[in-house]
């Protein structure tokens, strides 16, 4: 059973100014970045590539019983609309019930959406997208009314670098066992994996596009793991950042993406970062620069359609989003029988053209059947 709670509609509120295009910020280049011998690897090795496991297998019994408020920051965002969706799904199979909480990206929602669910007594939050120091106090509100809280595709304070040495406000979280400390680590490296496939594809030399964000922790962490790998291991790279906001999403990002290109005449390669079929690949097409290798996306079906039809797009750094989702309903799970996270198995795999991409109209996703391992190990049918 799944109902829907919406706001009315508004201008998403963002308090950041944005550097103009014509005045991008660079790093690096020609003989610079770290200086000395050039530690550019030469290829992308496996342990790079794909990073993860299997889900858990030990018995996790269903809490019975349980009602569920999910908080999405924004529907229309179609990284947040996968993992919401997920998350629906994982809950209606583990027996929960469900209610959304649609923010309409507007940070401002944020907390007032927390707040709207710990007025309905639920038993449990789920946020998507939702990071931490946005929405502290109501957070604080909902532990203190006994409801515990987890965030999928966000961030607690001691993740995001602004706040990393507060004390974490989300009840659990999700685990990566001994292969990343938390998720902010693994965004690290997945930022990190992403700037190693552009440095292989550039020969390690050239110029990088970074078209980077500064407004959400996910996008904070894998700029930095993205421009510390480039500057400790490039140094014949000159890395240049072209930062946008999520309200720039569709023309205005697009024109950004032209001017950045048309200043960086020769470029060598790109990081698109997440959502890039937002205004990014089409500033690539429009600008007739096809062939310039693109990493970015975040496992969604318009990143691979992209990739299928050269639109701006070369590779995906893909998260398996339907299993981040039922992770961190397995991971509340274990919080409602008393017993610690458990490693999930999540990581990425870099995708392009020449290894197989997922059919037309779907995510990525593992070859092996998610959602049946969960029902397993929750004792229900899948």
């Amino acid at each position: 059973m799944r109902r829907v709670v919406q706001i009315a509609a508004s201008a998403i509120a963002l308090a950041a100014a944005v550097t103009a295009c014509s005045a991008p910020a660079s790093t690096g280049g020609a003989g610079g970045g770290a200086g000395g011998a050039s530690t550019c690897p030469a290829s992308l090795s496996a342990d790079a590539g794909k990073t993860y496991t299997t889900p858990p297998t030990d018995p996790n019994p269903a809490a019975k019983g349980k009602n569920i408020a999910i908080v999405a920051v924004g529907m229309s965002s179609p990284t947040v609309a996968v993992g919401a969706t997920n998350v629906e799904a994982a809950a209606k199979s583990i027996g929960w019930t469900t209610t959304l909480y649609d923010a309409k990206l507007d940070p401002a929602n944020f907390p007032t959406m927390v707040r709207a669910a710990v007025t309905s007594k639920v038993d449990g939050i789920i946020g998507v997208g939702l990071d931490a120091p946005l929405v502290t106090q109501a957070v604080q509100e909902a532990t203190a009314a006994g409801i515990p809280t987890i965030s999928v595709q966000g961030w607690d304070l001691n993740d995001d670098p602004s706040t990393r040495t507060q004390t974490p406000i989300f009840t659990t979280q999700i685990s990566f066992g001994d292969r990343y400390k938390n998720f902010a680590d693994a965004m690290r490296a997945y930022g990190a994996a992403s700037a190693t496939w552009n440095m292989v594809k550039a020969g390690c030399q050239g110029t990088l596009l970074d078209f980077s964000n500064n407004e959400y922790t996910t996008l904070k962490l894998i700029k930095e793991g993205y421009s510390e790998q480039i500057a400790n291991n490039c140094p014949d790279c000159k890395l240049v950042d072209v930062p946008w906001l999520a309200a720039d999403f569709g023309p205005p990002l697009t024109s950004k993406v032209k001017a950045a290109l048309l200043q960086n005449p020769g470029a060598t390669g790109a990081n698109g970062n997440t959502n890039p079929t937002l205004g990014i690949t089409q500033g690539v097409t429009q600008s007739g620069d096809t062939d310039l290798p693109m990493i970015g996306g975040f496992g969604v079906a318009a990143d691979y359609d992209a990739v299928r039809t050269n639109q701006g797009l070369t590779a995906v750094n893909s998260w398996p989003l339907q299993w981040w989702s039922y992770a961190a309903v397995d991971t509340l799970n274990s919080h409602f029988n008393g017993t610690p996270a458990r490693d999930e198995g999540l990581g990425f795999e870099i995708v392009d053209a020449t290894m197989g991409l997922p059919p037309a109209g779907q995510d990525f996703a593992p070859s092996f059947d998610v959602p049946a391992a969960y029902a397993a190990s929750w004792g229900v049918s899948p």
